[in-house]
């Protein structure tokens, strides 16, 4: 039984992964408009350092022993918007309905990891926080101690939302308001999960994230 339940798993990954590269299904993480009528006097600039394997779509590894196996990582072209334009859109619609904004914000994103991880499920034992990915390797006890927080089973499948990031807010009176955050949101699904479903949990996922994100940062 454990090993039907395996290769149907793997199974539904690849498919998956497979069915991504040649089609593309795109998630909508933003359905409001994009910026008509918002007017914010506060200059947003968002500088990308996320290493290419995060703004670019891949397939983990089939080796069982490696720290990708399981793993489908969603880059860019999979959202609309894109994760970083999705992420300034909500901080101009933030800071112009704040009755209080900054002159500026400068927003560094170093992580911006978005992925279908089954590597758990796949393996039939529990993920360490050495194992979990090569994303989990460098900040594993707190990617996995906020997915506890969220009562995410890891033994499951799971879609991942990580952001690392700094900003330098800075307010006309000259005060500079330096910043440092992170935000992590998983949600489990099954593995029988059609893509259509999945789509919309996985849109959700980084739909949370982006919240979580600009209210850490307008706060």
């Amino acid at each position: 039984m454990r090993r039907s339940v395996t290769a149907a798993i793997c199974l539904a990954l690849v498919s998956l992964a497979l069915n991504a590269c040649v089609t593309k299904p795109t998630y909508t993480i933003d359905s409001q408009a994009p910026l008509r009528g918002t007017v914010s006097d506060t200059a947003i600039a968002v500088v990308d350092k996320r290493p290419a394997n995060d703004r670019e779509s891949s397939i983990g590894s089939l080796l069982v022993t490696s720290d990708s196996y399981g793993i489908y990582t969603l880059g860019d072209e999979r959202f609309v918007p894109a994760p970083l334009t999705a992420l300034s859109q909500r901080l101009q619609r933030t800071t112009a309905a704040s009755p209080t904004r900054p002159q500026s914000i400068t927003l560094t994103v170093n992580r911006f990891n978005i992925q279908h991880n089954a590597q758990a499920a796949m393996r039939h034992s529990a993920i360490s926080s050495s194992g979990l990915t090569s994303l989990g390797m460098a900040v594993g006890e707190a990617i996995l101690g906020k997915m506890r927080e969220q009562n995410i089973d890891m033994r499951k499948p799971f879609v991942l939302c990580y952001i690392e990031a700094s900003a330098d807010i800075r307010w006309s009176n000259g005060r500079s308001d330096p910043r440092k955050i992170t935000v992590t949101k998983a949600q489990n699904f099954a593995e029988a999960t059609s893509q259509d479903e999945l789509g919309k949990i996985t849109a959700a996922t980084v739909s949370s994230a982006l919240d979580a994100a600009t209210a850490a940062l307008t706060k």
